[in-house]
């Protein structure tokens, strides 16, 4: 049902065309790190990234974000990677972010502020490598809150997962009468604001109790003020703080108690992914549904870009590690979110629209919803 729409109308024919100058622009921004950085200085000669944090006196937080710029920078044949031993190659970087920015502002304007995250990230990074800024300080800093907000919300290429979420979402309400949901890691909202706004192009009416959650109250308050300039009737909406790490039940939510629980790019975060999905497991009412919009690890690229943003957030790779289900940190691809789902106890596990079918015609496919029924 959903195939053709997410090859169509969800990843766009502009989205494919201009992706590649997203990666492009970051390759060039990796390249300038390694540079103002001195990194690049020790890969005229083997080395290792433990010894390039012993020399720059780097935090040992900052291996994986050292790790994944000298890996994409591998995938790309800048760097060699021999046996954990990285070394520069004789390919030059030829890359032009004045070009990339100039085709940009004239044909994907929409998707300008991936470009201008990109770049933010990219100045704050030596800060960061020195220890002197967290990834949480610079993402949500004064100076850069409002562009993260349209990034998360707004912007071309990472919309898609609010959209896809959110229609999802309220394809499953349809079936269902005055449902409670419950949205997990809200963030910024950017899902929140895709499912109203669907709500309301469609006139599909506000019979619902919606709670919308973050471990943050700074995200409640900054949610529920964007979201009045959508609508000003938000009398379905409540506004709660969650921390899906802890116990749900000791947080005041009941058992058996919602029909969805949902969220977008939150729940691979969790500390320990088994024990949060039990916890939503208990909160759900029988035939309620777990339904998550999340970025997955494509076929075609297995690098994501959001990584380089998120490399930097120590509750993105601080995570327990399972052999079956997540060998990795970070964005799970779509069969390990089955495998976590159904070791969880959900049945019904699917992905939509069926990934199996999109990834034949299109391997870079990098948002998918993961559904699981109690």
């Amino acid at each position: 049902m959903f195939e053709e729409w997410y090859l169509n109308d969800l990843i766009t024919e502009k989205i494919k065309a201009t992706w590649k100058y997203t990666d492009h622009y970051l390759l060039k921004l990796i390249y300038e790190i390694m540079e103002n950085s001195g990194i690049i200085g020790y890969l005229d000669s083997k080395t290792t990234i433990e010894l390039i944090i012993e020399k720059q006196n780097y935090s040992p937080n900052t291996f994986k974000a050292i790790k994944w710029m000298l890996d994409r920078l591998a995938l790309d044949g800048y760097v060699k990677n021999e046996d954990g031993y990285y070394v520069l190659t004789d390919k030059k970087m030829t890359i032009k972010t004045e070009e990339i920015m100039n085709f940009v502002d004239k044909n994907v304007p929409e998707g300008k502020t991936a470009f201008r995250m990109l770049e933010t990230m990219a100045g704050s990074y030596p800060s960061f490598l020195k220890g002197e800024k967290s990834g949480v300080e610079i993402i949500f800093s004064p100076d850069n809150i409002d562009m993260t907000g349209n990034y998360y919300r707004y912007d071309l290429y990472y919309n898609v997962h609010n959209i896809c979420g959110a229609k999802i979402l309220n394809d499953d309400l349809e079936k269902r009468k005055n449902p409670n949901i419950l949205e997990i890691g809200g963030g910024l909202g950017g899902g929140t604001i895709q499912f109203l706004k669907q709500r309301i192009e469609n006139k599909s009416g506000m019979d619902f109790n919606y709670i919308f959650t973050d471990i943050a109250n700074k995200m409640l308050r900054t949610t529920k003020k964007e979201m009045l300039t959508i609508s000003d009737n938000l009398t379905g909406f409540e506004f709660k703080k969650l921390d899906f790490n802890e116990d749900l039940l000791r947080q005041g939510y009941e058992e058996n108690s919602f029909d969805v629980v949902w969220g977008v790019n939150a729940i691979h975060v969790a500390k320990d992914l088994e024990y949060t999905l039990k916890q939503i497991m208990k909160i759900l009412k029988p035939g309620g549904v777990f339904l998550i919009s999340e970025t997955v690890r494509p076929e075609g690229n297995l690098m994501i870009q959001q990584e380089f943003i998120l490399n930097t957030l120590l509750d993105y790779w601080n995570v327990k590690l399972d052999e079956n289900y997540r060998k990795t940190s970070g964005f799970l691809s779509w069969r390990e979110w089955k495998k976590s789902l159904e070791s969880a106890g959900f049945q019904k596990v699917e992905t939509v629209p069926d990934m199996a079918t999109l990834e034949k015609q299109y391997d870079n496919c990098y948002v998918s919803v993961i559904r699981g029924m109690k």
